[in-house]
């Protein structure tokens, strides 16, 4: 990770970034693409840009979801939450998903209805113009009208090329913090931001398509937009789902776990085993159980299980809880 050193500190430059100031950079730009590509689209009469702004208005909604869940999951347990706050943060990744998911429907219907304006139009216009040749008949008209009843500003796609790349420099922001701190809300707020990047590539080879007469492509242009954000949208939730449902930790983690505990060199300690995780948002609890020496005594073991569990939360620092069951084989 890259540093900035001055005044004999050394700073990774993408410290700075949480404490909430990467949600909230994502939060004023998502304000200011929502009501620029909204207005755009409506004044440019590109559909797939008004279906770019609706994304960018999720993308608003999920970064108070986010600034709320994250700050909710590293609350310290207490006597109301014994076991933490974790899941508030999978709550928050379902959230996510679901206004993904909603915003897909809505924008895939719209497109749609605009779809079909377009096709009922040269339908129309075909029958109209049975008589005439045939340079004036159905593929000229879906060609060249429009379902907004207006002409395709071309400088429509301005406003997409810049939502493309502010919202990309944001997904790589965020899934570097996120990462870091092992937190599935800030990764599927990144994943929002990706999924708003790639409809804003969509728009923008829509609007082109449509200028250069082939306006039947905004539309369309809005469905693939709608299915893309529908697909990312059900992989977080079908995660999320998983997690509330208490799936185990992966096979990764559980090898590392044991490789945790290897470390851990005492005489009276034989053997582990039947260990097990499942997630709590950004942490894992674990439990396990420690074949020590039946010849020891309470005070030996408990030592021994102390050992363990320092070792495992030094090596893994998403364990918050473990708990260890000493088996002395009586």
């Amino acid at each position: 990770m890259a540093t900035v050193k001055g005044m004999g500190m050394s700073i990774p430059i993408w410290q700075p970034l949480w404490n909430g100031q990467i949600t909230l950079i994502g939060l004023a730009a998502n304000v200011g693409l929502t009501v620029s590509k909204g207005a755009a689209g409506w004044m440019m009469n590109s559909a797939s840009l008004l279906a770019d702004a609706t994304h960018s208005f999720s993308d608003l909604l999920s970064d108070f979801v986010t600034l709320y869940t994250f700050k909710m999951s590293r609350k310290t347990p207490d006597q109301l939450y014994p076991y933490g706050y974790g899941k508030y943060e999978t709550v928050g990744s379902l959230a996510v998903s679901t206004l993904l998911i909603a915003g897909a429907i809505g924008i895939g219907v719209h497109s749609f209805e605009l779809l079909m304006t377009v096709l009922n139009t040269s339908q129309a216009v075909a029958e109209t113009a049975q008589s005439e040749p045939a340079s004036h008949g159905l593929i000229p008209s879906l060609l060249h009208s429009h379902s907004h009843g207006g002409v395709l500003d071309p400088n429509a796609a301005w406003f997409a090329l810049a939502s493309v790349i502010v919202k990309e420099w944001l997904y790589r922001a965020t899934i570097k913090v996120g990462n870091s701190e092992r937190s599935d809300v800030l990764i599927a707020n990144a994943w929002h931001h990706r999924s708003d990047a790639f409809s804003s590539v969509v728009a923008l080879v829509a609007i082109g398509g449509s200028y250069a007469g082939l306006p039947v492509l905004d539309p369309i242009g809005g469905l693939a937009v709608a299915g893309m954000i529908f697909k990312s949208g059900a992989g977080i939730m079908s995660g999320s789902l998983k997690e509330l449902m208490d799936i185990g930790v992966s096979e990764t983690e559980l090898a590392e776990i044991g490789a945790a505990i290897s470390k851990a060199q005492e005489s009276g300690l034989i053997d582990f085993h039947s260990i097990r995780g499942r997630k709590m948002g950004p942490f894992n609890h674990l439990d396990l159980v420690l074949q020590v020496s039946p010849e020891l005594q309470v005070s030996q073991a408990q030592r021994i299980e102390q050992l363990v569990r320092t070792a495992i939360k030094r090596d893994c620092q998403q364990v918050q809880e473990v708990l260890v069951t000493l088996d002395t084989g009586k």
